[in-house]
């Protein structure tokens, strides 16, 4: 019965669009050895990254996920939408 209410509560982690939270993306990345790091973080600053130095961004615009990645000198959108 606890876990028929549990599959009944809604989840912060994904709606009923598909977007997926934060934390969620941030999870998956660490599967494959990733880290994400946000881009107005004080962690971003300390590290001192410059985004032309970078191989690829996932981004966030109205609620809708993207990723823009380089290959060679050339950044492309790998939006799906």
């Amino acid at each position: 019965m606890e876990s028929i209410f549990h599959e009944k509560q809604p989840s912060g982690n994904m709606d009923d669009s598909g977007f997926f939270s934060i934390q969620v993306i941030s999870n998956a990345l660490k599967v494959w050895g990733l880290e994400l790091i946000l881009f107005n973080s004080p962690e971003y600053r300390r590290l001192r990254i410059d985004p032309i130095n970078e191989r690829s961004f996932i981004c966030n615009y109205k609620e809708h996920w993207f990723t823009v990645r380089k290959l060679g000198k050339q950044w492309f959108n790998l939006n799906l939408s």
